[in-house]
């Protein structure tokens, strides 16, 4: 699991500069800072981003309701469900954004979502349909399957 989320880490990092390549608004990224993996100065917030291959309900304490914190998380129908069975938890964090990835999806590779403020423009009866549409823009996977693909990687000739 350290390899996934060693990978996972890097990946977010990379994600997330290579998006502000355009605004330049990131000045400085801090590794492993209390209860967040990363932090991200930008200009105007200070953003704390956790990585969690798969959610579970020890998620909350490690998020601050005020403060700015993205989740990086797999983008498969377990962590799915978990954010429509906890939504009512999810929609009370105001500065929370959720990254479903896959770094190995042929299709997109990154979805997200903003709870506080999908839960304020959504048909709540809709809500799990909906997740589950966005969720298929990016190729589902589990942490044994990625762990799978960086053994691969690691494998391979010339690595």
């Amino acid at each position: 699991m350290d390899n996934v989320n060693s990978f996972l880490f890097d990946w977010a990092i990379r994600f997330l500069e290579n998006k502000d390549t355009i605004r330049k608004e990131i000045i400085n990224i801090e590794k492993n800072e209390n209860n967040s993996d990363f932090i991200i100065h930008y200009k105007d917030k200070v953003m704390y981003f956790i990585i969690k291959p798969i959610l579970e309900g020890n998620i909350f304490s490690r998020i601050n309701v005020n403060d700015s914190y993205g989740i990086f998380t797999l983008n498969n129908a377990a962590n799915v469900r978990f954010v429509v069975t906890e939504w009512r938890n999810l929609v009370e964090f105001k500065f929370l954004r959720i990254y479903f990835i896959n770094p190995f999806s042929s299709a997109d590779k990154v979805w997200a979502i903003s709870p506080y403020i999908h839960d304020r423009i959504c048909d709540k009866a809709s809500l799990e349909l909906g997740l589950k549409s966005m969720a298929e823009m990016v190729m589902p996977i589990g942490v044994e399957e990625l762990s799978n693909k960086l053994r691969l990687l690691k494998e391979a000739p010339g690595q």
